[in-house]
């Protein structure tokens, strides 16, 4: 006879198995993607790095809006504007969640505002952000950038080779200055060096597929660290923030308490602590957030331009005609100049473009159940915008692979004739809907002001063949992994464009120690022998 438990246990057994064989099976209710398996859905076929790609691949083959399985874990992608601007953007309310993170608690604790989860203190964190970043704010503080931006010109003059770093040095320091009160004269300066080794690790944290599937799979987490990866990287960038954003933050209490601020973003943050109920570690965490996001996605930026400018010599001789023709060679440029310069503008969007800084953004989730298109998108799904595929696809952007600033002296959005255009915006680059980027005026002011200064100063060229004289080939798809991939170091043949040039780089260099002074309180003693030195040159 057979126990009175066999047909139960069965039952149980048979229960499990139909669950665990749906698990990572995508419901008849999402967007259509590719194929899942049982358990793991699409985690055999998700990229680890450069996901831009494979996901633009996908929409091609699924459409602008399509759906991922890891585990149970349910992913959207969207690659379109009007995908974007409907979902995202208009519907802000549901979508402004940030993936659930293991990684991201264990680094920043969820204080950090661009990957903290949608709460009371993120609230309080990106209304503080948007307080202090304000047009009129980033008016105020454009003398330290001119000022950075001089001293940039003045560094690739001397020692055009170290282009690249000159570059890394230029975005930290405005950044740490705006944000901190605290400028980096040098590359070597320690906080440029630290920074960088803390994007290098947020790199590593971040990149799709880093993270195992711990929401998914909690027991995971208790993998011993000697074993896991994943926790020996949160640790080391947790340490590593830790270190930087706290010191920057003593040095900026101390010159508040002796008297010598210099009126940076954060000492208007530290004053009114309490009513914003901020704790140190917090405001510590939103000053590295803005360093973050500005130093990193500026230099990007930047080097994007001159590999562009050797890439598509074309495109840099009409543009250098424009500058000459507005400004001249008898003064440097002035960021009123650029209002007369459709040209230079257009190279500006299509940089953007070309090579978006944040090609999938960061990724929102749902914070609740919600629908678009027919489609029931349930609450913590996570959703990509990707930028990249957006920017790319060939049936809305003539020649797509192509560095063409044309395209925006044709079109607003430099998209091809007879495309509706009215879903785009010139900021998609910056983010969506409620987690838009509250730097991005900063970061186009940098980026505005120094492309106007290269084309006026410079002459850029590939490296030549020493055997043969002619120019080398320069490769466009050169960028390293991570959410925010920038160009990978190159060569590039830099010089000046006449004497006369030269000359006003050099005055201008002198002329702005009266804007760095303020920022210098608490250089190092290699810095501010560098600087001495520097300047009694002259």
């Amino acid at each position: 006879m057979a126990s009175p438990l066999f047909i139960p246990v069965c039952s149980a057994i048979l229960w499990v198995v139909y669950k665990l064989f749906n698990v990572g099976k995508r419901e008849s209710t999402l967007p259509p993607g590719p194929p899942t398996l049982p358990v793991i859905g699409n985690l055999n076929v998700f990229p680890t790095e450069y996901a831009h790609y494979k996901f633009t691949e996908w929409a091609h083959q699924y459409g602008d809006i399509y759906s991922l399985k890891l585990g149970p874990q349910t992913v959207v992608v969207l690659t379109s504007m009007k995908a974007v601007k409907e979902f995202l953007d208009q519907q802000s309310a549901v979508t402004s969640d940030r993936p659930a993170s293991w990684m991201v608690n264990a680094t920043s604790k969820g204080l950090h505002l661009a990957l903290a989860r949608y709460s009371d203190t993120w609230r309080t964190l990106r209304k503080v952000a948007h307080s202090i970043l304000t047009p009129n704010a980033v008016v105020a503080h454009q003398p330290i950038q001119i000022a950075e931006a001089t001293q940039l010109m003045y560094d690739m003059l001397h020692s055009p080779e170290k282009f690249y770093n000159h570059i890394r040095r230029y975005s930290t320091s405005v950044i740490v200055s705006v944000v901190f009160g605290k400028r980096c004269p040098r590359y070597e300066t320690p906080d440029v060096t630290t920074f960088f080794e803390l994007a290098h690790r947020s790199e590593l944290c971040f990149e799709p597929g880093a993270e195992p599937p711990l929401e998914q799979f909690p027991f995971l987490n208790y993998i011993p660290e000697r074993w896991a990866e994943w926790k020996r990287l949160a640790k080391a960038l947790n340490e590593i923030q830790i270190k930087m954003y706290m010191g920057l933050l003593d040095e900026c209490e101390g010159r508040l308490r002796n008297k010598q601020g210099t009126g940076c973003y954060l000492e208007s943050v530290i004053e009114r602590k309490e009513e914003y109920g901020l704790s140190r570690e917090a405001i510590a965490y939103l000053g590295g957030a803005l360093l973050e996001a500005g130093g990193h996605t500026t230099s990007a930026s930047l080097h994007t331009v001159i590999m562009c400018l050797i890439a598509f010599p074309e495109v840099k001789k009409k543009a250098q005609e424009e500058v000459d023709r507005i400004v001249g060679n008898d003064r440097t440029p002035q960021m009123e100049d650029l209002e007369d310069m459709p040209y230079v503008r257009a190279l500006i969007k299509e940089t953007h473009r070309f090579r978006p800084v944040a090609p999938l953004a960061l990724p929102h989730a749902m914070l609740t159940d919600g629908s678009y298109r027919g489609y029931a998108i349930p609450k913590g799904t996570i959703i990509f915008a990707n930028t990249w595929g957006i920017y790319h696809d060939p049936d809305i952007f003539e020649d797509a692979e192509i560095f063409k600033p044309e395209r925006y002296l044709d079109s607003e959005y430099g998209v091809k004739s007879g495309v509706d255009d009215k879903d785009f915006r010139h900021t998609l680059v910056f983010g969506y809907g409620r987690r838009i980027c509250p730097g991005m005026h900063l970061a186009n002011n940098s980026i505005e002001l120094n492309v106007l200064n290269f084309l006026w100063a410079f002459d850029f060229n590939p490296p030549t063949d020493p055997q043969t004289g002619s120019y080398l080939p320069v490769d466009t798809w050169a960028y390293g992994k991570g959410v925010l991939p920038a160009p990978l170091p190159f060569s590039c043949n830099i010089t000046i464009r006449s004497g006369s040039k030269a000359s006003m780089i050099d005055n201008e260099y002198l002329s702005a120690t009266g804007a760095f002074d303020k920022f210098e309180h608490h250089l190092c003693e290699e810095d501010k022998e560098w600087l001495k030195m520097t300047r009694e040159r002259h």
